[in-house]
């Protein structure tokens, strides 16, 4: 079916009347009215004098297109020169970041205001400009061969910042308001008022969003109570190549403290990167490949401090030109001690991380060719128990967790139009080689490896974009973007030492993925579909044994092969200006990992005894989004529902057996068995932020998640499933000042899985976990001095000191949460 509505606006691109003129036609916009006006209000102005200056908001490009100015020459060029100044005073604003939408181009403006960028294409572009403490601003400009247009851009004073453009599963970038799923993006102070020595942990504000956590260096995200492998992370929209998605105490190897932005997508989000993305994407941008020239050597600086772990992160970020090329150069360091609790030390929990990249591209008028590398190196512990309590199925002293992440990328991009119907192509290749060592201890002064996981993975994508702007057409008429890929990745795990849990195994897949964007007026549709084939071949073939102490268990062992295909179908409309609502149907499919099919023994860093299930299904989702999205200068809010059927949802349920597990140097313990089972289930909640400027620069923000899952089949709970959470925020958004009050809050999770029984034993697979509330509170101070922004943050976080628990915590029972935390980042943007 969805291929079927594919094909069908495919048809009606193609009859779509379309000029015959050559490529390079310049295709111009007339500048709307403000935003804030509605549609039918929007009077077309022409340019005057080269200088624009009237708001437009995103949709408002596809809409009314003027003549094309005619050019012969595809290789012509023009320049602009771009003013930000302050709409109420008139005053220049220096530090203000500009951008040319989907084109990665741009910069910060100077002291005077300004920033110049030259050699663009002659057509149509949109200017998007963000800066702290005003509303973005969008601007339609059409460059004219050999001239320089000058462009004035007035910002409406505005306390509520967030990102302006959006590039994570809608294949180029876009405005907020054109986004087809709920979707948060962290940058700014945004992103330095939720950072944390995670990538989860800084995400933790984001609804719908949680982080699972086994110690602070080993968390990884859940997204509406889905988690491991339904939640692709990615860096710079490439898979981090780790083992995160695998096991509880395996983290996510990326470092948050030199992110451009982090961008999360909620929901199935995977088609232009994997069929596995069923709860959502998180993507950490960096542009380790510069995508254009920088005017001048241009970098931040930052540092992190927090008390709850006596912990320590610096990093900086450099990009300079050089000749015809750019080059990045990216370096962070990050140690931490045990975490401090109101019960006490949680001891095990320390932290070192090193990380750094080098990137380079060559810039050309027809895009560019980059390459980067990369190499995170960190070590940190897991523990194993709490106050003298052994955490049940826990290693006594707790485990040690090395791991290097060395990866190598290529990319290139050809910026010009092709075909006559295709106006850019994408071309990404990368490699991982990931290391990851358990260590349970020393004995006789030599280590023990309790696991050994080596992995490398490759992935090779082309992406090909089409835009209608590149045509004209004499009447409005359907409008339609999209683009086309195909990709390829293949993984090796190899697994050692004394208790890996999963066998050794390596897979490989292939995909093809499409997607049309149409626009009618105030109505925008999205179709996509995406085929995958993945092949998973286990290197031991022999059946899976496990004796535990209560049965036997054999299954037989073979390789695996999956053929799926996914779809998407998004409906966008906008009563009025920055309103949009938005349904979208979607239906995704994953195939089972490695670690759920060939499990077969203990892995005590993660408090469990696993056994795969070799013959397990693909999982099948049907799910459907409804939300609701407004942006103005005053008022910020998204509220979606949700609800998803899953079929054959893969989960590791705790059987209420237990194996016998020893060790050398220590006694003897029962472990709890966990094992793969595919279950008919439904998720279902709702989730919304709202920020509201309800007193001069002072700013209302709550944030509410809520998720309800359990089989379908008896309507039993799942585990790990959030509660009711949230927080709500006043903040007061003055300048050269900023502060904050709030806290953070959970309901009790009193839905867990009834008791199972094997035999005379009976075990509770997860215990109920009491509710909590949290007093937060802040203060910061932000300025401009001499062409640098600098930006200083004191954060405190459960100030009361309140014991508390996480209920997606593995470890919950025996230790609570970190107690009060005082956290001080400084950042500089020169």
């Amino acid at each position: 079916m969805f291929l079927f509505w594919l094909a069908l606006g495919l048809f009606l691109v193609s009859v779509a009347p379309v000029s015959a003129q050559p490529v390079g036609t310049t295709v111009s916009a007339s500048p709307a009215a403000p935003a804030s006006a509605p549609p039918s209000s929007a009077a077309p102005t022409a340019f005057a004098a080269h200088t624009a200056s009237a708001a437009l908001r995103p949709s408002a490009a596809f809409t009314a297109f003027a003549a094309p100015t005619p050019t012969d020459d595809p290789e012509a060029r023009g320049h602009l020169a771009i003013r930000v100044v302050a709409a109420d005073s008139g005053e220049p604003l220096s530090g203000s970041t500009v951008r040319i939408q989907g084109q990665d181009r741009g910069g910060v403006t100077g002291r005077d205001g300004t920033l110049r960028i030259q050699d663009l294409r002659v057509r149509a572009h949109t200017l998007v400009v963000e800066r702290f403490g005003y509303m973005e601003a969008y601007r339609e400009v059409e460059v004219r061969d050999g001239e320089t247009v000058e462009v004035t851009v007035e910002l409406t004073p505005s306390p509520i910042q967030l990102s302006a453009v959006v590039v994570t599963g809608t294949g180029r970038e876009r405005g907020p308001g054109e986004v087809y799923r709920p979707t948060a993006t962290l940058s700014g102070v945004e992103l330095q008022r939720s950072l944390a020595s995670s990538v989860p942990a800084t995400l933790e504000r984001v609804p719908g969003f949680s982080s699972q956590f086994n110690g602070p260096a080993a968390a990884r995200p859940s997204i509406r109570g889905m988690g491991g492998d339904r939640v692709l992370v990615l860096e710079d929209g490439q898979r981090t190549g780790d083992l995160y998605a695998t096991a509880a105490d395996h983290g996510v190897m990326v470092e948050p403290l030199t992110a451009r932005r982090i961008e999360v997508v909620r929901g199935p989000a995977g088609l232009l990167y994997g069929a596995n993305a069923l709860g959502g994407v998180v993507n950490v941008i960096r542009d380790d490949i510069p995508r254009s020239r920088p005017a001048a050597f241009q970098g931040r600086v930052g540092a992190q401090m927090e008390s709850v772990r006596d912990g320590v992160g610096v990093g900086a970020v450099a990009e300079t030109p050089a000749g015809p090329f750019a080059l990045r150069v990216e370096g962070t360091g990050r140690r931490a001690g045990d975490t401090r609790t109101p019960d006490g030390p949680l001891e095990q929990t320390d932290m070192t991380a090193v990380n750094g990249s080098v990137g380079a591209s060559w810039i050309r008028q027809w895009g560019f060719l980059g390459i980067s590398g990369r190499i995170y190196d960190a070590t940190y512990g897991v523990p194993g128990e709490f106050g003298g309590v052994l955490i049940p199925g826990g290693h006594p002293g707790g485990v040690d967790i090395e791991a290097l992440r060395r990866s190598l990328r290529l990319q290139t991009a050809y910026l010009e139009p092709f075909w006559g119907f295709f106006d850019s192509a994408e071309l990404n290749a990368g490699l991982t080689r990931y290391r990851h060592d358990e260590i349970e201890g020393l004995i006789g002064g030599r280590r023990v490896m309790g696991a050994r996981f080596d992995q490398t993975t490759w992935q090779v994508g082309l992406l090909a974009r089409h835009d209608h702007a590149l045509h004209d057409h004499d009447e409005p008429t359907l409008r339609a973007e999209g683009a086309y890929g195909i990709s390829l990745e293949g993984r090796e795990l190899l697994t050692g030492g004394v208790s890996p849990g999963s066998r050794s195994a390596e897979e490989w897949a292939i995909a093809l993925y499409g997607f049309e964007d149409f626009q009618v007026g105030d109505f925008r549709l999205q179709l996509g579909a995406r085929w995958d084939r993945r092949e998973i071949t286990p290197f031991r073939t022999d059946s899976l044994r496990v004796r535990t102490q209560q049965r036997r268990v054999t299954k037989a062992v073979a390789p695996r092969d999956f053929n799926t295909l996914s779809g998407s179908a998004v409906l966008l409309w906008e009563p009025r200006s920055r309103w949009t609502v938005g349904l979208n149907l979607a239906r995704s499919y994953r195939p089972p990992a490695i670690q759920e099919l060939y499990s077969d023994g203990p892995h005590l860093a993660d408090f469990s005894f696993d056994i795969g299930s070799p013959d397990l299904d693909v999982e099948r989702g049907t799910g459907i989004d409804a939300f609701f999205r407004t942006r103005r200068a005053d008022l910020d809010l998204e509220v979606s529902l949700f609800h998803s059927r899953v079929d054959s949802y893969i989960h590791y349920m705790q059987t209420g057996e237990t194996v016998l597990v020893s060790r050398e140097g220590a006694p003897d313990r029962d472990t709890p068995v966990f094992e793969a089972r595919g279950e008919d289930a439904v998720f279902q909640g709702a989730e919304g932020r709202i920020q509201w400027e309800a007193l001069s620069q002072m700013v209302v923000d709550v944030t509410v998640s809520y998720t309800r899952a359990e089989r379908r089949a008896d309507g039993d709970p799942l585990p790990f499933i959030p509660p009711l959470n949230g927080r709500a925020e006043l903040r007061w958004e003055g300048q050269p000042f900023f502060a904050s009050v709030g806290g953070d809050f959970a309901a009790a999770q009193n839905r867990v899985p009834r008791p199972v029984t094997i035999g005379d034993l009976s075990e509770r697979p997860q215990e109920p976990t009491s509710g909590y509330g949290l007093l937060n509170a802040g203060l910061g101070w932000r300025t401009t001095l001499g062409g640098r922004t600098h930006t200083l943050l004191l954060q405190g976080r459960n100030l009361g000191d309140r014991s508390h628990r996480d209920h997606l915590s593995r470890i919950k029972d025996v230790a609570p949460q970190p107690g009060r935390n005082l956290t001080l980042t400084y950042q500089m943007h020169f």
